[in-house]
């Protein structure tokens, strides 16, 4: 979830699901009071109805008639006293007695109101068929006892009590359904909606997406050094926008690049004509002491140019990329190292691949190394796996650096020789070269002191 694609799709969806949860709040609140409204208006037409007809009748006919009223959820009795003590109290029982009264003027209505358990209406409808149609329901045994394993519910019981006249009441109960589930025609709909809008959000961002992700890896194609790198244009209008303006500061920037590099290589190549020209008048002096000061500083300065033209080409090389062994390489440099007499040995017995430019890699490397044997006096390469980066390594057991030019070391023309006692004096560009190159690749190099001492210095190349 954490690319553009999977949050908007996230969040479209939550936004989906909450924005659902409060319509069906609603919707569910509302249809509760309309059936229960509905319920309420059912039981009060049918009690006065029934109350009605009851008062046309002699008292002896009313308990006849009565048990031939047949009604699912309301149950009828004629008695001489009510079944409800005085009063009408509050909540559905006083609603519906107050509209029994309005629809029998002049009339004592009573009201009770109690929540109980029943068996489920659906479980009755399907195990019990009911009574035959000619027979009164007490004397078809109509109101068995349910088995044990029927599921109950929770249900409204309002008790009525309706005087019909003097000393002759008509006792009522009745069954009001308790909260209905959700139809599943309503979830069935909020699922399709979170589907489809899921796919719209989805598609929709992609679009946004890719375009993105193409410029981040175009981005990513430049950082490394590499030429010509171009974005495609694609997407909506502000995408579109954002490619065009990398497109042209990345053709900016190469030519700007490409035309510091042509002026180094100009000038290294101009100097060194001036440069063979005093090694040759040097080589004419007589004086032994004089002669050799100064093809010193004609040698100084030889190193010194050759070292800016490898720093201007660190990272531009059009050498290809390839997959490769850096332990191979490792092994390989340390051997020819010895073999000049430069103290490094290597510790890579595992092969480690990698894709890169080996030629710049072996440089790079090559320079740790050197570096190692001048302040240090030689040292160890280590190649190995760390994470998502693969480590070349090279680590002394040297005097190491003071903690405040840590930073500056891999600075062009910096050295920190009065940190090592003892070392020659250097150009100061070996480090920035290795810097430049790790960077080239999508990497860093890291130097640090060891906490046993010692000095250490890391190539870091994406795995």
């Amino acid at each position: 979830m954490n690319t553009l694609t999977g949050r908007m799709v996230l969040v479209t969806i939550v936004a989906v699901l909450l924005s659902y949860g409060i319509a069906f709040g609603i919707y569910a609140n509302e249809r509760g009071a309309a059936l229960r409204r509905a319920a309420e208006t059912g039981v009060i037409e049918r009690v006065a109805f029934t109350a009605e007809r009851l008062r046309e009748a002699s008292i002896p006919e009313r308990r006849v008639l009565v048990d031939t009223i047949r009604d699912y959820a309301i149950r009828y009795e004629v008695a001489e006293t009510p079944d409800v003590s005085g009063g009408i109290g509050g909540g559905t029982g006083a609603r519906i007695a107050r509209g029994v009264a309005e629809r029998l003027p002049d009339t004592q209505v009573w009201a009770q109101t109690l929540i109980v358990e029943s068996t489920s209406r659906r479980f009755r409808m399907r195990n019990d068929d009911g009574p035959p149609p000619d027979r009164p329901r007490r004397e078809a045994g109509f109101e068995r006892e349910p088995p044990p394993d029927a599921p109950r519910v929770k249900a409204t019981e309002v008790r009525l009590a309706v005087q019909l006249s003097e000393g002759s009441w008509l006792n009522v109960r009745a069954h009001l359904p308790g909260p209905r589930p959700a139809p599943l025609s309503v979830l069935a709909a909020a699922i399709v909606s979170v589907i489809v809008v899921g796919v719209g959000a989805a598609l929709v961002s992609r679009q946004i997406g890719r375009p993105l992700a193409d410029l981040a890896a175009a981005a990513r194609a430049l950082g490394s050094g590499q030429a010509n790198v171009t974005a495609p244009v694609s997407g909506p209008d502000d995408v579109r926008r954002a490619s065009t303006a990398f497109n042209a500061m990345a053709e900016r920037l190469g030519h700007q690049l490409n035309r510091q590099r042509q002026m180094l290589w100009a000038l290294s190549h101009d100097l060194r004509t001036p440069i063979t020209a005093i090694r040759l008048r040097a080589e004419l002096i007589e004086d032994e002491s004089e002669r050799q000061r100064l093809l010193a500083s004609v040698a100084e300065m030889e190193t010194l140019t050759e070292q800016a033209l490898s720093l201007a080409r660190a990272g531009a090389s059009e050498e290809a990329r390839m997959n490769v062994d850096l332990a191979e390489i490792a092994r390989t440099l340390c051997g020819e190292l010895q073999d000049i007499g430069i103290n490094i040995s290597a510790e890579a017995p595992d092969a480690v691949m990698a894709e890169c430019r080996p030629s710049e890699i072996a440089r790079a490397a090559r320079n740790l190394a050197e570096n190692a044997a001048k302040y240090a006096g030689g040292g160890v390469m280590r190649v190995y796996r760390d994470g998502a980066h693969v480590v070349v390594e090279v680590s002394d057991n040297g005097p190491g650096v003071a903690a405040d030019q840590l930073e500056k070391l891999s600075a062009p023309f910096f050295r920190a020789d009065s940190a090592r006692s003892g070392a020659p004096n250097g150009a100061g560009l070996g480090l920035a070269i290795a810097q430049a190159i790790a960077e080239a690749h999508g990497g860093s190099l890291v130097l640090e002191n060891r906490a046993g001492g010692g000095f250490s210095a890391k190539l870091m190349l994406p795995a």
